[in-house]
């Protein structure tokens, strides 16, 4: 068991694993509060940055990118995650470096019932509940591309809810920041069934078009408790994302105005795809004008980076010796309270794993949380697909 100093703190966790990109329970003694600690690999983060990622945006000047090392730019992009501040979007609070070794832990939040819906499952969403946490969901998603970050890996799992019953958007990764107005990218990253049929191409498709379609994936599994796109092989489900028309199941009856807006995210030509703009404005979203959302002004403001916020982005602390990793929690990417017990939806396979859909894992009902300990296992970086 190991501890170590933050700035707001000492942080104590359970059962170190150490790999890229795990989440970890983390308690602070100094708040009483526990929080989720994702700890990620240095090394790859450079390699992300020096050799995949983009050039990094100049806020003040847009025309003039800064020529940073892979270093700077991972730290950037780091001091900006921080400064994120919405609703709908979980909160990084602290990010400490451990100089010795390989690891960056980045200290997010703990949300309360974790992830909003567990698939596939026999018990979907309403239309009523997938209308309120779809509204959260496009504002933050608003907020993130507003900020020039694209996500490139949304679905339920990485949507989280709180205890007020608020969407908060996980997972958003380092290196996804992008220059003007849209990313437009070259590799592929993220759950198979969750992709864009432009992103299993050859070509260089727009960041804000596939986070769309992502959205339009994982409001279609709210409503019918899986994706619309199914195969046992990835090269056959592939060829489906790409090929095949939606079609929507006879039950349960869903209105014709939410099938518009499914079938309108999941336009095969991103060119023609509903974008933010269009979604916002969209009748089913709306209620016929009734309960109009935001103007982006209204929700969003651009973050800025000073020298200051680079030279505090991160807490160095020493050798990890008394960091305390308590217990992993259930997935990589979901930052669910691992003294909740309870499921909504099925486990499906023994390994949790899918071509058609992400991992299947206990997350918490809409009860009240019972305080019960549960054990987890530990967690492997085994459901994303990249291509370079």
């Amino acid at each position: 068991m190991e501890t170590f100093p933050g700035d707001g703190g000492e942080f104590t966790c359970f059962t170190k694993i150490g790999s890229y990109g795990l989440v970890k329970l983390a308690y602070n003694e100094e708040d009483s509060t526990y929080y989720a600690m994702k700890v990620l690999s240095k090394k790859k983060l450079l390699k992300k940055a020096g050799v995949f990622g983009r050039t990094i945006p100049n806020r003040k000047d847009p025309s003039k990118p800064y020529r940073n090392s892979p270093l700077e730019k991972v730290y950037r992009e780091i001091a900006i995650l921080k400064k994120l501040d919405h609703p709908n979007v979980v909160k990084l609070m602290e990010v400490l470096d451990d100089p010795v070794e390989d690891n960056l832990y980045l200290v997010f939040e703990l949300v309360e019932k974790g992830e909003v819906l567990h698939i596939p499952t026999e018990q979907p969403l309403s239309e009523r509940e997938t209308w309120g946490y779809f509204r959260n969901i496009i504002l933050g998603i608003e907020y993130l591309h507003y900020q020039r970050i694209i996500h490139r890996d949304i679905k339920p799992s990485n949507l989280l809810l709180s205890n007020t019953g608020q969407i908060k958007i996980a997972d958003f990764g380092v290196c996804n920041e992008f220059d003007g107005n849209d990313a437009f990218l070259s590799t592929t990253a993220g759950t198979p069934a969750f992709l864009a049929p432009e992103a299993l191409g050859n070509k260089k498709f727009s960041g804000k078009a596939s986070d769309i379609w992502s959205i339009g994936i994982t409001m279609y599994s709210f409503i019918y408790g899986n994706v619309p796109f199914t195969d046992t092989n990835i090269i056959g489900l592939y060829s489906k994302i790409q090929n095949e028309p939606i079609q929507f199941p006879s039950k349960p009856e869903v209105s014709e105005d939410l099938k518009d807006l499914i079938k309108n995210m999941l336009h095969k030509d991103p060119s023609q795809r509903l974008n933010l703009s269009e979604i916002k404005e969209h009748p089913w979203v709306t209620s016929y004008g009734k309960y109009p959302l935001p103007t982006e002004e209204e929700n969003c403001s651009l973050i800025e980076v000073t020298e200051e916020d680079m030279m505090k982005v991160v807490t160095s602390v020493p050798k990890l010796k008394t960091l305390i990793l308590v217990k992993a929690m259930l997935k990589k990417h979901s930052f669910q309270n691992p003294f909740c017990k309870g499921v909504r939806g099925e486990k499906f396979g023994s390994s949790g794993r899918s071509l058609s859909a992400p991992d299947s894992y206990d997350f918490p009902p809409r009860r009240r949380p019972q305080q019960e300990t549960v054990n987890l296992p530990s967690m492997t970086e085994g459901n994303q697909q990249e291509k370079r």
